[in-house]
């Protein structure tokens, strides 16, 4: 391990910066991707974050239960339509394949089973390679790995074909159980998140294992414009789903 680290966290809104981090990197690195919102985001019909749809999260919070609530977002997950956050991504991704440099998706989805969806591991897995994405190809560690100490109620935390999904537990805590159990501790490691805190729970476990690390916030999904919604629509829309249970995707009804 290093003696002399270093630890770095910059604010960015496009992949520029992060890929002349990349330019200088070697095989002993370890690059993270956070996956929502930093790799792939919604299209327009499924997406949450217009104020109309975010007023529905925050009021259904008080009425409906965690697992009425889960049923309905895994309605809408299911079959929802993505699109890459910056289209620059591709490139990046196939550069570091080709210059074998360990590379690792890092999400705090859950895992097992979400509402309508029987396993929201594969189905996360499906999402990614259906856009061409595979961190098979440049995963460190090939095999399954369970982390069945740190499960608190999101699922178990697991890493399969090149993805760590944490099932909400701390990104930092279930890196660092993984880095253990296969005593793999990479000189560098760089993190791609758009949630700030998650990027210092990384920062803090490569302090302790004494890795250098660069995290970059990235914020390029929350700058792309929010469609032009009707509020009466809207309340339409969720209307149906919470009766029917369906997820009605034209924009305008």
């Amino acid at each position: 391990m290093n003696k002399h680290i270093f630890a770095k966290i910059t604010k960015v809104s496009d992949f520029l910066k992060i890929s002349e981090v990349i330019d200088k990197l070697d095989q002993d690195s370890l690059v993270l991707f956070d996956v929502d919102d930093v790799l792939i985001m919604d299209q327009d019909e499924y997406r949450l974050t217009h104020p109309y749809r975010r007023q529905w999260r925050v009021e259904s919070k008080n009425r409906l239960t965690r697992e009425e609530r889960h049923l309905l977002y895994s309605i809408i997950l299911k079959n929802r339509a993505i699109r890459l956050v910056d289209y620059n991504i591709t490139d990046i991704l196939g550069r570091l394949w080709k210059m074998q440099i360990p590379t690792v998706a890092l999400t705090k989805l859950y895992t097992g089973k979400f509402g309508v969806i029987e396993d929201f591991t594969n189905w996360r897995l499906t999402e990614l390679k259906g856009i061409n994405i595979d961190f098979m190809k440049s995963t460190p560690i090939k095999e399954e790995i369970l982390v069945d100490e740190l499960h608190i109620g999101g699922g178990v935390p697991t890493m399969k074909e090149g993805v760590i999904l944490t099932a909400d537990v701390d990104k930092g805590a279930v890196l660092e159980n993984i880095l253990h159990k296969k005593n793999y501790y990479p000189k560098t490691i760089i993190f791609v998140d758009d949630i700030l805190e998650n990027i210092e729970s990384v920062a803090k476990i490569c302090s302790k294992l004494q890795i250098n690390f660069y995290g970059f916030e990235f914020d390029g999904a929350s700058l792309i414009p929010e469609t032009e919604l009707d509020e009466k629509s809207e309340k339409i829309r969720f209307e149906i789903l919470e009766k029917e249970h369906r997820w009605i995707t034209d924009l305008k009804l």
